[in-house]
């Protein structure tokens, strides 16, 4: 217990820091990032986040992988050129393993050689922590939607979802699209859907992933999009994004259909949802460049003040303050029909019943 409230404080405060680094750079996430955050909070707050003290350090790297880093940054001073951390701790391990094998070499007078197979591992752990993975944009979709660690409770599970109990009593399901024939029906690979069972009614978004390249993402490809065609006809053209009356509370526009550029390279063992930017379709055309070469491209610069970080949009979607209009179960059950998304052995209605029964609802 007091381990995990250590590491709730530890938490938020890191997503505070990371909040003020955003600010201060602009909302430059690639100079916010956790990491950036973690180094900053614990120069500023060392009781809570310093190196010698944090939960949250411990258990996002390990002290060889930091040891590598801070080698590969001094050695890069030294040398005036780039070193990175991998090609180090490389050298290091082809080093030990040479040596290991002189000791299987020498059968007459064998030496205990056991700190240095204990020190390979090790090395061998921490660079499988430092690697970076490519991921095909199958991996990143599945991941995000099934692997990822969202600290709510897990409701329910089914074929190509998962069911999340929000703070309010309202409920997220996360449903995956791609690469199956809905996907191609309303050109999205992952629908989010924040279901209110008491009043039967749903606020959807629906997400297209592509995977960029340097943080550049070219829109000419035919492919991508007859995507965002469907997806537009999907959302947009059943007036997903259209609401008559206020909700009385504050939110940002109704919009149900987003293009999600995101980063090849994810870090293979990370818990923390695939770095990438969530821009609402229907502002493409205004956040879209021309390239040396003439062709339509999206950049993170570009699309900086519009688009919404990963972290950011789940916790917007979560609270209420994005995605479509209030749909009530009726009409969504018709649209998801409609689109082929909902089958015969998959409801719309999160047991609808049951919820509205466990949270009291009003007749």
């Amino acid at each position: 217990m007091l381990k995990n409230s250590r590491l709730d404080s530890e938490w938020v405060a890191l997503n505070a820091f990371r909040e003020l680094l955003k600010m201060a750079t602009k909302g430059d996430m690639a100079k916010s990032t956790y990491d950036n955050a973690l180094e900053f909070g614990g120069q500023l707050y060392p009781d809570l986040l310093g190196p010698e003290v944090s939960v949250l350090r411990r258990e996002r790297e390990s002290d060889t992988s930091k040891e590598y880093r801070q080698r590969a940054r001094l050695w890069s001073i030294k040398r005036a050129m780039t070193v990175k951390p991998l090609d180090l701790i490389d050298a290091d391990i082809e080093d030990i393993e040479g040596l290991l094998d002189i000791a299987k070499q020498e059968k007459s007078n064998r030496e205990r050689v056991d700190q240095l197979k204990r020190r390979l591992v090790i090395l061998k752990s921490a660079k499988q922590e430092l690697s970076l993975e490519k991921h095909s944009e199958n991996q990143l979709i599945f991941r995000d939607a099934y692997n990822i660690e969202r600290k709510l409770p897990e409701l329910d599970s089914g074929k190509a979802r998962k069911d999340f109990q929000l703070p309010d009593g309202n409920v997220l399901r996360v449903r995956v699209l791609h690469p199956d024939r809905p996907e191609h029906v309303t050109g999205a690979d992952i629908i989010y859907e924040r279901h209110d069972p008491c009043k039967a009614e749903a606020s959807i978004v629906a997400v297209q992933y592509k995977v960029w390249e340097d943080k550049m993402l070219r829109l000419s490809d035919p492919r991508m999009q007859a995507q965002l065609k469907r997806l537009e006809i999907f959302t947009c053209k059943n007036g997903l994004c259209n609401c008559t009356k206020s909700s009385g509370s504050y939110r940002f526009p109704y919009c149900a259909a987003f293009l999600r550029p995101t980063d090849k390279l994810q870090r293979p063992d990370q818990k923390f949802i695939s770095s990438g930017e969530h821009l609402p379709i229907c502002r493409i055309n205004d956040c879209k460049t021309i390239s040396e070469r003439g062709v339509d491209t999206l950049t993170y610069k570009s699309m900086l003040g519009t688009s919404l970080s990963s972290e950011a949009f789940e916790y917007l979607f979560n609270a209420g303050k994005i995605g479509s209009r209030m749909i009530n179960y009726d009409d969504l059950i018709e649209i998801y029909q409609q689109h082929e998304v909902s089958s015969s052995d998959d409801h719309i209605v999160i047991h609808a019943q049951e919820f509205a029964d466990s949270l009291l609802c009003e007749d």
